[in-house]
């Protein structure tokens, strides 16, 4: 993992505190040269994070700066126009430039995700490094070095070179470069479960206590068939090693972000203690390790920069639209989930989309910007708004895309042949250390797909994603086999991921959805319910005169052709609203059209033999 650079002047020693759990505080020390450097020094923290899709940099999070040059305190003071950019006054003749300074982690989720508990840590080290903000960040040696709490285990991708005592939680790790150390995050827990899944392939599995981690091989089974199904899929991996980092808590906060050499996924607790209502999260690993090859390997051009100053989010359509494709189809041809569950999921993503009113003036490609301009707040009129509609509606996209391929040519060509053409290295290029990311530009993708299959992708594409869409694609359902249809109850998947999220959703029926304690969660611009001044936030007191349940709910949209008489509170005023029910309880699934075989149970069928 260790990618030295010969420019020792710019080597950086630093040195983090993470046993501080109690109080969520990593104490952080570096040492660095500035004998170049004449007068002053510019430092900054990273800004443009890969995988946050925004400028997401800690800098909030930074306290006790103090700096030292040969024993000397220096004045510094922010670049006014650039916050994350901070300058240091050096004496004359400066040799040696020493800072300490600490990195808050959230102690409340309304300050941000929580990373630390008693149990459980998570560690960034852009959250902890300042480097010089004029060099690029592939010519900058990092010498990193991490204490943890006593005893517990833990894993980072990065190259240990020496470690005091297992007790000491002290470890070296090889130098390497910025860039290579901020794609190199560290996991650790009290309670932990380590499973090797194949040679180079390990997963660290961290929970609140010891009985929420795995208890049946079978759980443990399917992430190894997803190492293989991946393997099967691209046929060479862009990594030496790699490592799975899960934590099963509530107390942490859940996530999912991608990395070169590693994944961070962040599940309930619950998620192998109550394996049988997790479906709906199982497809995290999935995602996240399709990920080194689409989104970390090969990566869209504006992704990949000289420096985290900036950034761009350019095709998040492929970025993240193609990987929540295979996420899926992984997921399902390695057994997490089952066929029928991911074309029921299939089912929600469309119906979803097609009842999304704000594709009537956004179009697709301008959700690219919504992580840098709403920081993943919740919006009060998500249907109007938009969203990162990139990640679903994207999918859709691959499948209408694989599907075409597999009609056009016959049979003879899928969207898997072209993965493993386009997003997968040579095996000549494989080894023991993970490879150069290689950057692409729309036309390199449009132009390889071309070469790979006859076809006016070009125009595909401009439809789809940069123009106004009355609909998002259905044909890659129609075409492969199966078509949407409505039933009156919920289907699996949608009734295991209300369980699992703690909601209803009458999206199809009312256009809301409904979250714990009665309160309102979402409303459909344009619906039954936005008509009668129903509002996110607002808490239903009662259906037709009962105290409010989601079954007194159904019990009313089963009594079609009325109005429904709700009371709801917002604020400190409450008021009677009357609903229009012409549709009763609606919920989409997909059926089967035709005889068999299927094109979509062919793209979700294992390829890999048990």
């Amino acid at each position: 993992m260790t990618k030295p650079n010969d420019k020792q002047g710019s080597t950086i020693q630093l040195a983090v505190d993470a046993a501080d759990v109690a109080r969520a505080i990593f104490w952080a020390s570096q040492t660095m040269s500035v004998a170049e450097h004449d007068g002053q020094i510019a430092l900054t923290l990273a800004k443009w994070l890969p995988a946050y899709h925004a400028p997401r940099g800690a800098i909030d999070r930074l306290a006790g700066l103090n700096f030292r040059a040969d024993e000397k305190t220096c004045r510094w003071q922010r670049d006014p126009d650039n916050p994350y950019r901070i300058v240091v006054e050096l004496p004359t003749d400066a040799s040696t430039l020493k800072i300490t300074h600490q990195s808050l982690s959230p102690t409340q989720s309304n300050q941000g995700r929580i990373v630390v508990s008693d149990e459980i840590l998570r560690f960034h080290w852009e959250e902890c490094l300042l480097y010089p903000a004029d060099l690029a960040i592939d010519e900058i040696v990092i010498e990193p070095s991490l204490r943890l709490p006593n005893g517990w285990e833990w894993a980072c991708v990065l190259d240990q070179i020496s470690a005091e005592t297992r007790d000491s939680g002290l470890i070296h790790f090889a130098p390497v470069d910025v860039r290579t150390l901020i794609d190199s995050p560290v996991l650790a827990g009290i309670h932990a479960h380590r499973e090797k899944l194949d040679d180079d392939i390990e997963l660290l599995i961290v929970a609140d206590r010891a009985d929420q981690l795995p208890q049946r091989r079978e759980e443990l089974a399917c992430q190894r068939r997803l190492v293989a199904e991946a393997d099967a899929l691209f046929g060479s991996r862009p990594f030496g090693k790699y490592i799975f980092l899960m934590a099963c808590s509530d107390q942490i906060g859940r996530m999912g972000l991608e990395h070169e050499s590693c994944s961070e996924e962040g599940g309930r607790a619950t998620y192998f203690s109550n394996w049988e209502s997790s479906t709906t999260e199982r497809d995290l690993l999935p995602h996240e390790y399709v990920h080194a090859w689409v989104g970390k390997y090969r990566v869209p051009a504006g992704n990949y920069q000289p420096d985290f100053s900036r950034m761009t989010n350019e095709m998040m359509w492929v970025y993240e639209g193609l990987t929540q494709y295979y996420g899926h189809v992984l997921e399902a041809r390695c057994g997490l989930i089952s066929a029928r569950l991911t074309r029921e999921a299939f089912a929600l993503i469309f119906a979803t989309y097609d009842n999304r009113p704000g594709r009537k003036w956004r179009p697709l490609a301008d959700t690219d910007n919504d992580p840098i301009f709403t920081a993943r707040e919740v919006q009060p009129w998500q249907s109007w708004q938009r969203s990162e509609d990139y990640y679903s509606e994207g999918l859709l996209i691959w499948l209408e895309t694989d599907v075409l391929i597999r009609t056009a040519s016959g049979g003879q060509r899928t969207l898997d042949d072209f993965m493993l053409q386009f997003f997968a290295p040579l095996d000549a290029e494989g080894g023991s250390k993970p490879l150069p990311q290689k950057p692409y530009s729309r036309a390199e993708l449009i132009k390889a797909l071309g070469e790979f299959q006859d076809f006016d992708w070009e125009a595909f594409f401009e439809a789809r994603v940069d123009c106004i869409a009355e609909h998002p694609p259905y044909a890659g359902i129609e075409d492969a086999g199966y078509r949407l249809a409505w039933i009156k109850r919920p289907s699996e998947w949608l009734a295991d991921d209300q369980t699992h999220h703690s909601y209803f959703d009458f999206s199809y029926s009312l256009g809301l959805k409904i979250g714990t304690s009665a309160k309102v969660i979402d409303v459909l611009w344009g619906g039954p319910a936005f008509r009668a001044g129903i509002i996110k936030g607002m808490k239903i007191l009662s259906v037709d005169g009962v105290t409010y349940s989601h079954a007194a709910m159904q019990d009313a949209l089963d009594d079609c052709g009325r109005t429904i008489e709700l009371v709801v509170e917002r604020l400190d005023r409450v008021k009677t609203l009357l609903v229009e029910n012409t549709e009763g309880q609606r919920y989409p699934t997909l059926e089967p059209v035709g005889e068999d075989p299927r094109i979509l149970d062919s793209i979700l069928t294992a390829r890999v033999s048990e």
